[in-house]
């Protein structure tokens, strides 16, 4: 099975003691305890520590862990802060890719900048409802960017994940597909 570790920061990772400057793509056993230990190389982020037992799902406040399929295992971490204590939340990073952007959209209700994404062709076939309906039952995105196709999961709040994928034309989004 193979381990994808996300951050929404920059950083490097020890997994069970060896030291990895990139872990996107790590093979593990589907039944195997996993440490990971992420270093943060930004000086206000405190390094910490997450225990895998296997392929099961974790949720808590700095990862989640998530199995996309019986091949993946998605772990997105966030950042630790050395002030425990605060009123503002951390700022999540601007989305880069356009499939991400759409959801980041939606997702904060925005859905005339999620619509502009969409090629005229595609905007023909939905209306805005529609395409606010399609993410509406999904948590969160994650893209398979170790894989090309542009395929992402659609995550939902009870951890299942469904594969699709979407194509572009002229920089804008032309098809939203669920992979079988």
């Amino acid at each position: 099975m193979e381990l994808h570790i996300k951050s929404e920061f920059d950083c490097v990772y020890t997994v069970n003691g060896e030291f990895y400057e990139r872990a996107d793509s790590l093979t593990m056993s589907e039944f195997e305890v996993v440490y990971i230990t992420v270093f943060p190389l930004k000086h206000t982020l405190l390094p910490y520590t997450i225990k895998l037992n296997g392929a099961e799902n974790i949720r808590n406040e700095l990862a989640c862990g998530i199995r996309l399929s019986p091949e993946h295992y998605l772990l997105s971490l966030a950042p630790r802060y050395i002030i425990v204590y605060g009123t503002a939340s951390a700022s999540q990073p601007p989305a880069k890719t356009h499939i991400a952007r759409l959801f980041s959209f939606i997702k904060n209700g925005d859905i005339a900048a999620a619509y502009s994404m969409l090629t005229d062709e595609l905007r023909a076939n939905i209306d805005k409802a529609t395409l606010s309906s399609f993410f509406s039952g999904y948590e969160r995105l994650a893209e398979c960017d170790w894989e090309s196709g542009n395929k992402f999961y659609l995550i939902d709040k009870s951890g299942v994940a469904k594969l699709h994928t979407y194509t572009l034309k002229n920089e804008f989004i032309d098809d939203i597909a669920e992979c079988d």
